[in-house]
């Protein structure tokens, strides 16, 4: 009974604050939502279409950065996974998105410390032999120390305090918004703007909870256990919780430094070689990937090494999708039309019944514009034209699951044409898929067909019509 007024009030406060909070929103979105409406109906409720410049469309894209700048962080991490998407978001509005950044100014040296020590209940100096009061690394949701262990080096990752509140109100306004715009404007777009959203607004909450991304770590270093070249940071559980992560501290060069990677003699051709492999075993193969490939995520250790840190968001990919796509991508390596576009209707990308014929032109368009040679901003916006076009006239769709396959893959992409402008998944990550594919491949035919002769024509054919010996 004693507690009932004290709950009331916590539960006042917090619809308090959601209220003041959504006000601020509605403050700074409605203005430029209005325009949209009108962008398609003159008069809101009536009316012709407007047609609406060029630099109108920038000028709004820079508004909405500001906006969600202003917003912080869970609109500053939406918006990051939309900007990877130019089938869901014109370019002009791509190019300005895909500016926000999601470090912060970190927490002092002595916020730091106050934060770690109401975690551990004791002063730093009892946990530690050392720590560093400047930062290693600051983001929107997470700060990174350099501290000494039991005379191990180690990285001290914790929750920023101010946080998770916020966070929470956020992403139940964040709800709220997709249902209505599920409700009210659904079309094929909007549904896989609104399943990129609530994908991203899951992927938040889970890396509020630090526990979760230490069985991440456990998960993905038991998967890469057999990849020498690559390096998984070891967890010291002693000294780690749902607030804070003490790991094994690994220097390096991040993957997009091209002057120090060069300077230091390595391959470019073989450091995205060996990239596009490792994305390859984890997502088509494993169904377990890191899921957030940025340049401050993936570096180069000094012996050639591919080092993966934060593990926030790690996802995962059933076993029927992986098989949908790893014919399609087979399929598609190989120029089998055919084998391709039932790929996607198999994994849900296209709907049953939608006209064939077009989806097929839809498929070639994209291939040619991989091999015209344009530079990755000019093919990603052809591409995302295209896909916009085609979702509006035919309908298409985002599958959960795949959100984060394409954003890590138009990520991974990204970096790789850092070190070789013009780089294209399609046109030159064609011999490493094939590496990382062909094994899993081979397993998936005999599973399914249990004809080893069968396999074994479809192998030769995924390699490329290398020989083969055919078992008699």
């Amino acid at each position: 009974m004693s507690h009932r007024p004290s709950s009331r009030f916590s539960s006042l406060a917090q619809q308090a604050r959601l209220a003041r909070r959504a006000t601020t929103m509605l403050r700074l979105t409605l203005p430029t939502t209005l325009a949209f409406v009108r962008d398609r109906r003159r008069y809101i409720a009536f009316g012709p279409p407007r047609q609406v410049s060029e630099e109108t469309h920038r000028q709004r894209a820079q508004t909405i950065k500001q906006h969600i700048e202003t917003l912080g962080t869970a609109f500053i991490k939406l918006g990051q996974l939309v900007s990877t998407r130019p089938d869901l978001v014109p370019a002009v509005y791509i190019e300005e998105i895909s500016k926000l950044q999601d470090g912060i100014t970190p927490l002092s040296g002595k916020a730091a410390r106050r934060t770690l020590e109401a975690i551990y209940g004791t002063r730093l100096e009892a946990v530690f032999d050392r720590f560093d009061d400047e930062a290693l690394a600051a983001a929107s949701l997470a700060q990174v120390h350099y501290a000494v262990w039991q005379g191990q080096d180690v990285a001290v990752k914790f929750v920023r305090p101010d946080i998770p509140a916020q966070m929470a109100v956020d992403l139940k306004i964040a709800g709220y918004v997709i249902r209505q715009l599920d409700r009210h404007f659904s079309n094929s777009l909007t549904r896989m703007l609104s399943t990129a959203i609530a994908e991203g607004s899951k992927g938040m909450a889970q890396e509020l909870d630090l526990t979760t991304e230490m069985e991440n770590i456990e998960t993905m270093a038991r998967i890469l256990a057999r990849r020498e070249d690559v390096t998984v940071p070891l967890v010291y559980p002693e000294v780690s919780g749902p607030q804070v992560i003490v790991m094994e501290y690994c220097p390096g060069v991040k993957f997009t430094d091209v002057e120090r990677l060069q300077a230091a003699g390595f391959d470019f051709d073989d450091l995205i070689a060996r990239l596009v492999r490792l994305y390859a075993e984890m997502i088509f193969v494993a169904g377990v990937y890191h899921a957030d490939p940025h340049p401050g995520n993936i570096l180069v250790g000094d012996g050639g090494q591919l080092i993966l840190l934060d593990y926030g968001m790690v996802c995962r990919l059933s076993r029927e999708m992986r098989a949908a796509i790893l014919d399609a991508v087979a399929a598609g390596l190989h120029g089998d039309r055919e084998r391709l576009v039932d790929g996607l209707y198999e994994t849900g990308i296209v709907a049953p019944g939608t006209n064939r014929r077009r989806i097929h032109a839809f498929i070639e368009e994209i291939i040619q514009l991989h091999r015209r040679g344009l530079d990755a901003q000019n093919r990603m916006l052809g591409v995302g034209l295209a896909i916009e076009r085609t979702a509006r006239e035919l309908g298409l769709n985002l599958p959960a699951e795949l959100v984060y396959v394409f954003r890590s893959l138009s990520l991974l992409e990204g970096m790789a044409a850092k070190l070789r402008p013009g780089w294209s998944l399609i046109e030159h990550g064609f011999e490493p898929m094939q590496e990382a594919l062909a094994p899993q491949y081979v397993k998936s035919l005999l599973s399914r067909e249990g004809l080893l002769n069968t396999a074994v024509d479809e192998i030769r054919r995924f390699l490329g019509h290398r020989t083969v010996r055919r078992f008699t």
